[in-house]
């Protein structure tokens, strides 16, 4: 199959499969499509009635009661760090695997009826069993959960082109997986198991990835309408993104039959890889998985020991201070080094190390950086009170800010606290 007729079946002939809809291909798309919003109604329902509940869970764990206004926002953390274009694609995958795990015998019958109705000269049904085609589902679990856990840790660091890369990737990772989610039915039902799917995928991208593409588009622009709303919560977003897309998989369940007509005589063709490589590709897979998931866990970790210093105690000496300043000409005239040291006698009451690596402020007025401070790390083990000695050294460039008239005006300062190395936790104590 070329990359003519891969562009051809996925853009064209897949869509107008449509017309071949029956009686009784219409009345399974009916039933997949009344018991998929049964079943995301319901797991909406129950995160909708109870997402206060898991919120205060969650901050509960993390913070004090009197810092849950502040915390709010270190509890959004793992989610405010990804662009909005990863989390809706995240939102999307999750709503098709979630539809693949508890709709997959549904959607079994649908694409076989529908495979009856438009007459497709496929060969022998050879449908595995119920428990092997549930089997076969997690393994694409398993799939989105490492291609997801790598997709976060990436769009975790604040760089331009770990932005880019992560929303490139997902992007792409929708798209696949939409394909293979929708064409593999036909394939399975003729005796195809997912690892010889996947080997003709890989040779031929461009067709489960098109496909996946014209089905999604629609959804993904919806999520940039309600991802604009700022009043709706994460949940209520998905929530809306799930039931739509539930719309966009009925319909295309049959397209995707069709497709899977046109790649049955290759697969036929192509030898299963050998039963070796199949367990080391599942068996790389699973190892990357629990790496990425450690880190995620050690970064949660380290998100904890800072939360602690929400809670600690402290008592600023003053009679410790000292600094050193630049000259005035210095400061107007470009950028200028000062530094001032202060000892905090520190109190950590909790039942946690306190850890703060390396970290730095940010000053800033009208998205122009006046000056970059940089804060000295430390350790404080739980239940000791222990004197520190606080180095500040900024880097300031007050040529950058404002005419007179508007010094007062729109200034900023963040503190971007290192969790991780190269990850930072930006968090706001001075907005405009």
């Amino acid at each position: 199959m070329t990359l003519i007729q891969q562009l051809k079946t996925a853009i064209i002939e897949a869509p107008l499969s449509l017309i071949k809809l029956r009686h009784a291909s219409l009345k399974w798309m009916g039933i997949y499509s009344l018991s998929g919003i049964i079943i995301f109604s319901l797991f909406i329902w129950l995160m909708l009635s109870n997402q206060e509940f898991i919120k205060n869970a969650f901050l509960d764990y993390f913070f004090p009661q009197s810092w849950h206004e502040i915390s709010e926002t270190l509890a959004d953390f793992l989610f405010e760090s990804q662009t909005k274009t990863v989390v809706g694609n995240m939102i999307l995958a999750g709503s098709l695997v979630m539809a693949s795990i508890f709709l997959f015998p549904i959607k079994e019958k649908y694409s076989a009826e529908f495979e009856k109705d438009a007459k497709y000269q496929n060969g022998k049904v050879e449908e595995f069993s119920l428990i092997y085609q549930a089997w076969e589902e997690s393994k694409l679990f398993l799939v989105y959960l490492t291609a997801q856990s790598l997709i976060l840790w990436i769009g975790y660091y604040p760089y331009q082109w770990t932005t880019w890369l992560s929303i490139g990737l997902s992007y792409l990772f929708l798209f696949f997986t939409f394909g293979l989610d929708l064409i593999s039915p036909t394939l399975q039902r003729h005796r195809t198991d997912y690892s010889v799917i996947l080997k003709v995928f890989f040779k031929k991208p461009i067709l489960p990835v098109m496909f996946g593409l014209i089905f999604s588009i629609p959804v993904i622009l919806l999520s940039k309408l309600v991802f604009s709303y700022e009043e709706l919560t994460l949940i209520e977003v998905a929530s809306i993104l799930f039931l739509t897309n539930i719309i966009f998989l009925t319909i295309a369940i049959p397209c995707g039959t069709l497709i899977a007509s046109r790649l049955l005589p290759i697969i036929l063709q192509t030898l299963p890889p050998k039963r070796k490589s199949v367990i080391w590709g599942y068996s790389i897979m699973s190892a990357t998985l629990v790496f990425f998931l450690t880190l995620h866990t050690q970064l949660i970790v380290s998100l904890h020991h800072k939360s602690q210093l929400l809670k600690a105690e402290y008592d600023i000496d003053w009679s410790s201070m000292d600094f050193k300043l630049p000259s005035f000409s210095q400061l107007t005239n470009g950028k200028a080094l000062s530094n001032i040291s202060f000892d905090i006698v520190i109190n950590n009451p909790t039942e946690f190390d306190i850890i703060i690596e390396d970290s730095q402020i940010f000053v800033e007025q009208k998205d122009a950086t006046i000056a970059v401070i940089d804060l000295n790390g430390f350790e404080l083990p739980t239940g000791e009170n222990r004197r520190i000695t606080i180095n500040l050294d900024s880097n300031s460039d007050l040529s950058k800010v404002s005419k007179f008239t508007e010094l007062l005006d729109d200034w900023r300062v963040d503190i971007h606290l290192q969790v991780w190395p190269g990850i930072p936790f930006v968090f706001n104590i001075v907005e405009p």
